[in-house]
């Protein structure tokens, strides 16, 4: 065997070390092989740099004094002395070294790593990693060895784990093992203790978090709070991640008042039905001495493209159960749960419909509406009928109502509404005339004098079997005129929008037909330009009548953005009314009230609405309405709205005020206050604070809510969440959306 010859190079051998020459970088290295023999790289490295480089092609490879090893997808090693071992793939450092590739900086001593498996180990570490392409928030932190278990998975011994930056360490994990997959995206620790400020704040021999937020099997963060009628409130959740389409949480509440409460929720989603079921019970509450429960079950369906069908079951214990344990004001004021099953056809150009329908009153059975047992409808709507703008359309129902008190008439109603219209539109402006024939038929199971229908009333002479048939004819009509205006150096576009709407429907005595399901609507926009002024199809209204309307915008027409609207309306009768709802009082002035509304954006930020009705037989404002909004960005909203009714109308005063906004550099205060002048009261209030400075976020409210007209109840939230590992206390930030229009979280906040 020749004997070794030394030999120095300046540059990397030509076709060895190509990289080195097209990167230009000035290398020392010194190279000693066998003749005839050429260097290997290690295993997808494509530059070895070094003061000295010693190496046996196929054997192993020896560098020394400012070693660098790169990739430009894998990253590079940086150390003073590596050892490569070719037939193990394995690298071997003593000393110093620092592993650095996108999303990840690791700097320790001793590395020995398989380079492809990513299999190895390292001591005395101090690391940073941001997960490889993923929108992650870095963490890091330091231990005392640190194993990598193959791409993107690492485990810790002694180890310190934090998302804050070094320099400001306001919270850190400390545990004996962590375990970081972001191939799972999920980190363990064992013997784990969580400090925020230097103070001890959890322990937990076992911990599993996600690290991007998605779900994961395991205990939730802790949560906690305190009311008034509850007392004192922990809740420890445990969700389970059975499957990418279905999962569970086990719900434990503690009440300090009343009890330990047991809760479970279960969501499935397929791919042709999907829902979710709540119960919970809290055995013995001990200050309402009973047990009490809670199910909630909703389930979606669809059989075929054309049948679907839906499934909604609600039940309580008692009608106290929301006012004494919920703390949502949308489940405070729940007066009937339903319960209903429904399946729905859908063919063309025509659908139908079959569900049974009924409630659980919260109220007592006499407030409770009607039971649909059961109900079937059809709907029809053709186009150009007969290759002509003819449309005709249909509405059809057959329904069965029940109802659970034995005071209330009962029975079947069916009724068919054809109608056929000619839409005529143009450029500037529409012309719609309509034809229907409303036909409907009433068979009772009871036609008592003493029964009552739905609202209470006691008719003379009770309500009979009826057949009631009404010719409706409506003609409506708009124009679209506009005009170029400049309002000092701006361009406007000026545009007025009249439009007419003509109803004509005969006088048909009803008053022998009993009300399930109607009612009289409240006055508005929609209203005035319909054809019944009544909702369901109980009552149809008597009508020789003309609403007029017209609407002004001032548009810019540079930027196509609209900065003015106003819009006027009234209704104008040609005859009294002659039908009622049972009780109800007839209207015999000329004229509706005068309704309008205007909407100006003052401002790219600021939004300004308002709203009145003036009652021209009373001559007083019925009702009015002002609002605005104000949005200064992302943590800068403002939103108040003032409401009035006369005293003629119901008799309302009550201001609505919430917003969210920065007191300094990651400080905000959220709040809202809707008061109830005539009550003297505070309907719901919420005022609260939220302090981020980015790894972590505090957030703290206080909420009281009034149950029912006499009671209120007050929570107090306050939630820790250190970002990227857990929350803890209880999350206000549902609270905050539903009572803050525009809210953002802090973590959502950028800068502009």
């Amino acid at each position: 065997m020749p004997p070794l010859r030394l030999l120095t190079l300046t540059l990397a051998l030509a076709s060895t070390f190509s990289e080195v020459w097209a990167a230009n970088e000035p290398v020392s290295l010194q190279l000693s092989l066998r003749t005839g023999e050429a260097l290997k790289l290690p295993r997808g490295y494509n530059m070895v740099q070094g003061d000295r480089i010693d190496g046996s092609s196929d054997h192993f490879l020896q560098a020394e004094g400012q070693v660098v090893i790169r990739d430009d997808q894998q990253g590079q090693i940086e150390t003073d002395w590596l050892r490569y071992e070719d037939a193990a793939d394995l690298a071997t450092c003593r000393g110093p070294a620092t592993l650095t590739r996108p999303g990840e900086r690791i700097t320790g001593k001793d590395l020995s790593l398989r380079l492809s498996s990513r299999l190895g180990d390292m001591h005395s570490v101090t690391y940073w990693i941001a997960g490889k392409g993923k929108p992650l928030l870095p963490v890091q932190g330091v231990a005392r060895t640190m194993f990598f278990e193959g791409p993107e998975k690492y485990r810790m011994e002694t180890v310190t784990y934090s998302t804050c930056t070094p320099d400001r360490q306001d919270w850190v994990l400390r545990a004996d093992e962590l375990s970081i997959d972001y191939n799972t995206s999920l980190g363990k620790a064992r013997q784990a203790r969580v400090e925020y400020l230097g103070i001890p704040l959890l322990y937990s021999p076992w911990l599993r978090f996600s690290l991007d937020n998605q779900r994961k099997s395991g205990f939730l963060s802790p949560t906690y709070g305190a009311s008034n009628s509850r007392g004192l409130e922990l809740i420890l959740p445990w969700y389970w991640n059975i499957a990418p389409n279905r999962d569970a949480t086990l719900v434990p509440r503690y009440l300090g008042r009343r009890g330990l409460q047991l809760g479970g929720e279960f969501r499935y989603l397929e791919k042709a039905y999907s829902g979710q079921v709540w119960v919970d019970i809290l055995p013995s509450d001990s200050v309402a001495k009973r047990d009490r429960y809670q199910v909630d079950l909703s389930h979606q369906q669809r059989f075929s493209p054309r049948i679907s069908g839906n499934l909604r079951f609600q039940k309580v214990s008692d009608t106290d159960y929301f006012t004494d344990l919920s703390g949502q004001i949308n489940q405070t004021s729940t007066v009937n749960l339903p319960r209903e099953a429904s399946l729905a056809y859908q063919g063309d150009g025509w659908n139908g419909s079959l569900r049974v329908q009924s409630y659980q009153a919260l109220s007592g059975v006499n407030s409770a509406p009607y039971e649909r047992l059961p109900q079937v409808t059809l709907n029809t709507s053709q186009s150009d009928l007969y290759g002509s703008r003819t449309r005709f359309d249909m509405a059809a129902e057959l329904v069965h109502f029940d109802h659970p008190a034995s005071s209330f008439v009962t029975g079947q109603r069916a009724y068919a509404y054809p109608s056929l219209s000619l839409p005529l539109q143009t450029t500037y402006g529409f012309l719609t005339p309509k034809l229907g024939l409303h036909l409907s038929r009433y068979q009772l199971s009871s036609q008592s004098g003493a029964l009552r229908d739905n609202i209470g009333n006691e008719p003379v002479g009770g309500y009979l079997n009826s057949t009631r048939s009404l010719p409706i004819f409506s003609l409506d009509a708009g124009v679209y005129l506009e005009r170029d205006w400049r309002l000092g150096n701006t361009a406007l576009l000026h545009t007025l929008e009249p439009r007419a709407y003509y109803v004509r429907i005969p006088h048909k005595d009803q008053t022998r037909i009993p009300v399930f399901d109607s009612g009289q609507q409240d006055i508005s926009l929609t209203q005035l330009f319909s054809e019944n002024q009544f909702s369901g199809v109980d009552r149809i209204n008597d009508a020789d009548q003309l609403t007029v309307g017209i609407t002004n915008r001032f548009i810019n027409a540079d930027k196509g953005i609209e900065r003015l609207q106003l819009t006027l309306a009234q209704r104008f009768y040609f005859r009294d009314q002659t039908v009622t709802l049972p009780g109800g009082t007839a209207r015999t002035t000329s004229s509706s009230d005068i309704l309008a509304t205007a909407s100006a954006p003052v401002n790219p930020r600021l939004r300004l609405n308002a709203g009145l009705r003036y009652a021209s037989a009373d001559q007083v404002i019925a009702q009015a309405s002002f609002g605005g909004t104000y949005d200064g960005g992302p943590g800068k909203r403002i939103n108040a709205d003032y409401r009035y009714t006369d005293k003629l109308y119901g008799a309302l005063k009550s201001v609505d005020l919430s917003f969210q906004w920065p007191l300094q550099p990651q400080w905000y205060a959220v709040g809202r206050a809707n008061y109830a002048f005539v009550e003297n009261r505070l309907a719901e209030g919420l005022l609260g604070f939220e302090y981020n400075p980015g790894c972590w976020s505090l957030r703290g409210v206080v909420q009281q809510l009034a149950t029912n007209t006499t009671t209120a109840t007050t929570a107090f939230f306050l939630q820790l969440e250190l970002r990227g590992l857990t929350q803890l206390g209880p999350n206000p930030l549902d609270v905050l959306k539903r009572n803050i229009s525009g809210y953002v979280k802090s973590d959502d906040i950028t800068s502009p």
